[in-house]
């Protein structure tokens, strides 16, 4: 019998091969999708129909900042949810499990906790901090997803995915639609997003 770790060797590439092999990256493609919510419904359906019309300047002034543009079609046309492999955080009903700004107050808390056992070693800085990362999705390992407020301009800013222990962070020059579209298995994406 072999060691542990020889069986999570094992694993390992197991999984890189299997990410390899049913993940079609868009930013492989020529250009970037122009309607990635458009893409998005057409390979990932939404599971159920919008109930509610979302105020956005209501929330955007909750939060303190407007939001990209495609992140609130994404929004309107299907609600918060499961995007492949991305639960995806929006405003909802205050209480109700996906909503935006009760998640972000529970991410506040965590990162308060967070700088006062590092002694604010960890983690970056958050929004409404001047360059922080505001979140919007959490992927299946417990990493989250979401914009590096860079500029004044939401349309522009990059998505980042920190690490589960919030110490570091990959940034993705795409839009929050897009880096979905990315995660949506099949080779059916690559078709729609290349032509």
């Amino acid at each position: 019998m072999g060691s542990p770790l020889e069986g999570l060797s094992a694993m390992n590439t197991l999984w890189a091969r299997f990410r390899r092999e049913t993940v079609w990256v868009v930013s492989e493609s020529p250009s970037a999708p122009q309607d990635a919510v458009g893409l998005l419904r057409r390979v990932d359906p939404p599971r159920l129909p919008r109930r509610t019309e979302i105020h956005w300047p209501a929330v955007e002034s909750r939060l303190g900042t407007a939001l990209p543009a495609d992140y609130r079609r994404l929004i309107d046309d299907r609600g918060p949810g499961v995007v492949a492999d991305v639960v995806v955080h929006g405003p909802s009903s205050p209480g109700a499990a996906l909503d935006l700004v009760n998640w972000l107050h529970g991410i506040e808390r965590m990162v308060s906790a967070l700088r006062a056992i590092t002694y604010d070693r960890v983690p970056p800085p958050f929004h409404p901090e001047p360059g922080g990362i505001l979140p919007w999705g959490l992927l299946h390992d417990g990493r989250i997803a979401g914009w590096a407020v860079t500029s004044d301009d939401p349309d522009a800013w990059p998505v980042v995915v920190l690490n589960s222990e919030l110490d570091g962070f990959t940034r993705y020059e795409t839009s929050a639609t897009e880096f979905l579209l990315a995660r949506v298995p099949g080779p059916e994406v690559r078709e729609l997003t290349i032509g």
